[in-house]
């Protein structure tokens, strides 16, 4: 606990004030971590559970950025979900299915109801990594990317 309770080094890429290029960059970071668990080829879980945190970062990126809401707005993953549907991130229909997949894959696998396959965790890989590299670019800051 005393490790939180003063301040550290933080990782480089990570020390900026804006919330919106914070998010960006945690995403980064997670990114860059499970890919090189997913070449290990046996952290299927923690690919899946890294793939969600990383989408859902980047997407907080881009409404955060956009000046929709503030990072602390966004209460519960369907709300990060329903505002990158109201800034174009994706349709409504992606949204709906983004939700579903939330509560019916990365909760089970989360609470051991279910266990992740390399299937599952090469698939959510490629979609938070197709997120990652289209969203920065919609908002014309892929520059601002560390991957």
């Amino acid at each position: 606990m005393e490790a939180f309770n003063r301040r550290g080094t933080i990782e480089p890429g990570l020390d900026v004030e804006d919330d919106a290029l914070l998010q960006l960059r945690k995403a980064c970071r997670i990114l860059d971590g499970i890919q090189e668990l997913q070449d290990i080829d046996r952290h299927h879980t923690l690919v899946v559970e890294g793939s969600f945190a990383a989408l859902e970062r980047t997407v907080q990126f881009h409404v955060v950025d956009q000046g929709l809401v503030e990072s602390n707005d966004m209460q519960s993953h369907e709300d990060t979900f329903e505002y990158g549907a109201q800034t174009g991130v994706f349709s409504q229909s992606t949204k709906a299915e983004l939700v579903e997949l939330w509560k019916n894959h990365r909760n089970g696998t989360y609470y051991q109801q279910e266990r992740a396959t390399a299937e599952q965790a090469a698939a959510m890989l490629e979609y938070a990594e197709c997120m990652h590299d289209h969203v920065p670019r919609i908002a014309g800051r892929a520059h601002d990317c560390i991957c």
